[in-house]
């Protein structure tokens, strides 16, 4: 007869028969993982076996308490009504999302895992497993001074405030002196974790105090709660975050979310920031609202090379809408709030937005420095119904004057409107300077031009600034009202130190207008750029010497 070793792998819930053949079957190591949650265990009589399994996580927790150990929770629905504290270094591990953990109660949070200590290396994974807040548990996870700890397949839904919480400091806006570093969030889904209402803005994500953390490959979607209370996707305005990394998530807001009051709702951001160092946002796609709001605090770059960069994203709303009520936040790609410097912006797509970009200074204790625009493709710009919309808008409050902006930079975008009234609008009381627009191409901005340059802010109260070492060289204006050049309002000027080379009325000749821009064989935009020392363009593509007006180097 044959004789060897034989390896069998199976489900612990699976049954074999065993032939004849086998009759000397040995099994090793017969219970590797020694403690169980099941919906028909017991907390009285169980023993935490996989045959004796638990009830509960809440009381699993109490008895696992040893670094490296493992709760495993069986399939099926598990209503827990005290609050599971997890030490560090345990793991919990699901079968998927057929393993269900629900609140019974207003949990605040629901699992704590917090360490006195900060920086403390909780090594522990969370993984495979729908926890359910049942829109009672105000809070999902909440991760105190820990680094190290790991979310991995695991579904929440339904949690009132916030689904999952990490913070290195004392509290979520304290500072701390060591940083809660290595965690990470991937492979999630979250949905409906957030409302957003006083006292206190929240997110179904909150980060603060962190370094390195890492969101990655997660689907995040707050759509279904009434007008103003749809709350954060993210939420990091709290202690900084540096080298934050968000990835290949995919992300979903209303368009708008009422009017709003306060903190109490309206505001509908994907990501809303306080200071942030270092942080980096690629190969997302954010679908309505406002996907990126660099608010709180000072954005500056610290030790890395950038404070944010943001590349190789899709910002879209679904449709081109018309504008909203009074009082109602429109949605954007991204809003600068406060300061904001050494802020790179490329390889992005932009789609159907009134206003894509907006630069807000609200006192002159703020200031804006270095933005790098390069390579975006910014696609059907303005309102359905044509209302006032500006692409690109620098605005501010009132005592906002003097030199506050300056060393913006558009390379090579691609600025496509489809009832846009123009791209870039000057609506600002503090000055600007140092602005270089080189090697874009405008077209379709049927109103104003495509920039508009007024003696009043948008309160048409207000006089706008000093606008003066504009580099305006080697971009293709077509099809763009005041015959494709700069509209003046009420007398305002403003000092241009380079006007060189622009292409006036002239078909780009794209391959599809609207949809498609790369360039077709003569289009005038080949080779017509200047050199500004960028090596790849939208697609990837090296670029020329001279390069291409536009995203794409022409391609036979």
């Amino acid at each position: 007869a044959w004789q060897g070793t034989v390896t069998l792998t199976f489900d612990m819930d699976e049954s074999i028969t065993v032939g004849a053949c086998c009759d000397n079957l040995i099994i090793a190591n017969p219970d590797p993982d020694p403690y169980w949650v099941a919906e028909n265990g017991s907390d009285l009589t169980g023993t935490g076996t996989y045959e004796r399994p638990w009830a509960t996580l809440a009381y699993a927790a109490t008895q696992v308490t040893t670094p490296g150990d493992v709760i495993h929770v069986k399939a099926g629905t598990i209503t827990e009504t005290s609050q599971i504290v997890l030490a560090v270094g345990v793991d919990i591990v699901g079968q998927g999302d057929t393993s269900i953990i629900r609140a019974g109660t207003a949990f605040e949070p629901m699992i704590l895992m917090s360490s006195v200590d900060q920086g403390t290396d909780g090594s522990q994974t969370i993984r495979d497993i729908q926890f359910d807040g049942e829109m009672t548990a105000l809070f999902g996870f909440s991760v105190r001074r820990r680094s190290n700890v790991i979310f991995d397949n695991v579904t929440m839904v339904d949690f009132i405030y916030s689904a999952i919480e990490i913070y290195g400091g004392s509290g979520f806006a304290s500072t701390p002196t060591t940083y809660a570093s290595g965690n990470i969030i991937r492979n999630c889904t979250v949905t409906n974790c957030c409302s957003r209402r006083d006292p206190s803005p929240f997110g179904s994500l909150r980060i603060g105090g962190t370094v390195g953390m890492e969101v990655h490959h997660c689907t995040l979607t707050q759509t279904s709660r009434a007008s103003t209370e749809n709350g954060n996707l993210v939420y990091m305005w709290g202690s900084p975050n540096k080298g934050f990394k968000f990835h290949h998530n995919y992300c979903t807001k209303p368009n708008t979310d009422g009017v709003v009051s306060g903190n109490a709702g309206g505001w509908n951001f994907h990501i809303e920031s306080g200071p942030c160092n270092g942080a980096e946002i690629y190969n997302n796609t954010f679908i309505g609202g406002v996907a990126l709001d660099l608010a709180g605090g000072n954005q500056v770059k610290g030790d890395y090379a950038y404070s944010w960069w943001v590349h190789h994203n899709d910002f879209s709303l679904s449709s081109q809408i018309n504008k909203p009520a009074s009082g109602t936040h429109s949605p954007m790609g991204m809003d600068f709030e406060r300061t904001c410097e050494d802020v790179i912006v490329e390889n992005n797509i932009f789609t159907n937005y009134p206003s894509a970009i907006n630069f807000t200074v609200a006192t002159d204790e703020y200031s804006k420095t270095r933005i790098y625009f390069r390579y975006n493709i910014f696609r059907n710009a303005g309102y359905a119904d044509a209302d006032y919309a500006y692409h690109i808008v620098w605005q501010g409050g009132s005592s906002a004057t003097g030199d506050l902006a300056s060393h913006f930079y558009f390379y090579n975008n691609v600025f496509h409107a489809n009832l846009g009234r123009a791209f870039f609008g000057l609506l600002c009381p503090y000055d600007l300077r140092d602005i270089y627009i080189r090697n874009n191409i405008f077209v379709n901005a049927h109103l104003n031009g495509w920039m508009i340059v007024p003696a009043k802010c948008g309160d048409l109260v207000t006089d706008t600034g000093t606008f003066y070492d504009f580099y305006i060289d080697n971009n293709l204006m077509y099809n763009n009202a005041n015959s494709n050049n700069i509209r003046y309002v009420d007398g305002k000027t403003m000092t241009i130190e380079s006007f060189a080379n622009n292409i006036l009325g002239n078909d780009p000749l794209f391959v599809s207008s609207g949809s498609d821009f790369r360039l077709q064989a003569g289009s005038p935009a080949i080779n017509a750029g200047i050199n500004v020392g960028l090596a790849n363009d939208y697609a990837g593509h090296s670029v020329s010497d001279p390069p291409e007006i536009g995203a794409y180097e022409y391609q036979e």
